[in-house]
């Protein structure tokens, strides 16, 4: 009788209560289902972009791998293999403080002491043109064969090229090449090299070569494109710029090189089409302008080409053939006095472009660690603009020199001419030179 009057009072609730404890315990369920199923997915999709990356590493294609380290880096941040794959990355693509940064991240998973954090280090450190220090390391390891000797004498034959040792780079990789005669990166490198020392047909064909055993290494046809044309193949070289113009369209350089080939061919309607399209995207892109320039110039509009190509040689001040072509337009506008200014300028550029070859060719390989040859490239270097490469090469000769004054005062003009006072300070102190206010100190009033 009481579970009969249990059963009906109002002040309980009725039986089928227990309905929403069971929905609860279900609703749960499926919840921690589909966290669950989230989180498979989640490692899925990680897995899936890691193994991408590491196919496109292997395989050269070290821009396509970028975006999926990224990718994987934001589900596992402190993964080793994912670290330490970002950090062969960054080095390939010349990002060596990334490639430093990551490889600190794996140094605290792994520990100092781990083999591969070391290798890669030293990898890091000849790629950067830090070969001197580590060369024997890397020739011992490849004289046992050592499973990375590809990875060494890749890092060190860049290293070379990158300062201004091509022969020296040539050796490396010809080494890599007796065991991977077909490997793609090598014979790339070895374009490299070859470009460097004025051999394009050798150049070209390693290109081909590369090519033909992946046909998807877009860098590669490039420098071939670069290659022919300098050797005034553009019919040739149009075809491979057409499929690189399909592949990737906003890169300004292949429409240039586009528009170049098409007014050599005969068809400078095409190349003006191109060469505006560029100029609607970028107006001081300075390739664009001087092939502007130079299309106004042999059209008879010598007014408006003067205006392209003073444009271009602000833009780049190292383009010979912009200033070559500005003398002959100047010249024709009846501005004789500037044409003389602009030979001069021109005959400068052909000077210090004959020096960089002389130090490539000859100086830096019988004295690679000289540092007024570091420093002569760095000063040239920063004439044209080109900051990176100038500031690279001035630290270079520190390195061999630390008390080198001629480049402490380069680097102390720099670091002025930016506003940066404190470095300018620094290597003002360094080079013995005394400021203004010293100066007027000693000279009294």
């Amino acid at each position: 009788m009481s579970e009969t009057v249990i059963a009906s009072s109002p002040l309980l609730p009725p039986a089928p209560v227990r309905r929403p404890r069971h929905l609860l315990a279900a609703a749960a369920l499926f919840l921690l289902i589909a966290l669950g199923a989230g989180m498979a997915g989640t490692y899925l999709w990680a897995a899936y972009h890691l193994r991408a990356a590491r196919e496109a590493v292997e395989r050269y294609h070290t821009n396509e791998a970028v975006p999926h380290l990224q990718a994987c880096l934001t589900v596992w941040p402190r993964d080793p293999e994912t670290l330490l794959l970002a950090a062969r990355t960054a080095r390939r693509t010349g990002e060596f403080d990334w490639a430093d940064h990551y490889l600190d991240r794996y140094q605290e998973l792994r520990g100092q002491d781990d083999e591969a954090l070391f290798l890669e280090r030293v990898l890091v450190s000849a790629e950067r043109g830090e070969v001197a220090p580590v060369s024997r390391f890397c020739q011992a390891l490849v004289e046992r064969n050592h499973p990375a000797t590809p990875l060494i004498l890749e890092a060190v034959a860049k290293g070379y090229l990158r300062r201004g040792r091509p022969r020296d780079a040539e050796r490396a990789v010809n080494q890599w090449l007796k065991c991977q005669p077909d490997n793609p990166q090598a014979l790339h490198i070895r374009g490299q090299v070859y470009d460097e020392e004025s051999r394009h047909h050798d150049a070209i064909t390693d290109y081909q070569h590369v090519l033909a055993i992946d046909p998807e290494l877009e860098e590669v046809r490039l420098r071939l494109c670069e290659s022919l044309m300098y050797l005034g193949l553009t019919n040739e070289a149009l075809p491979h710029l057409e499929h690189l113009s399909r592949r990737r369209p906003g890169h300004l350089k292949i429409q240039v090189y586009r528009a170049r080939c098409y007014d050599r061919m005969g068809h400078s309607d095409e190349a003006e089409q191109i060469l505006m399209a560029v100029l609607a995207r970028q107006p001081d892109y300075g390739p664009a302008l001087a092939e502007r320039g130079k299309l106004a110039l042999r059209a008879g509009q010598s007014r408006e080409a003067e205006v392209w190509l003073r444009q271009a040689v602000e833009r780049e001040p190292g383009d010979i053939q912009a200033h070559y072509q500005l003398v002959l337009c100047l010249e024709k506008n009846g501005k004789s006095e500037e044409a003389r200014q602009a030979q001069a300028r021109l005959e400068q550029i052909e000077g210090d472009m004959r020096r960089i070859q002389d130090i490539a060719r000859e100086k830096m390989q019988q004295a690679p660690h000289d540092p007024n040859l570091h420093y002569e490239l760095g000063v040239i270097a920063l004439r044209y603009g080109l900051v990176e490469s100038g500031l690279r090469w001035l630290h270079r000769a520190l390195k061999e020199d630390p008390h080198h004054a001629a480049s402490h005062k380069a680097l102390m003009e720099y670091y002025q001419r930016i506003h940066d006072f404190g470095r300018a300070a620094e290597h003002r102190r360094q080079a013995g030179i005394q400021s203004p206010e010293q100066e007027s100190r000693h000279q009294g009033p």
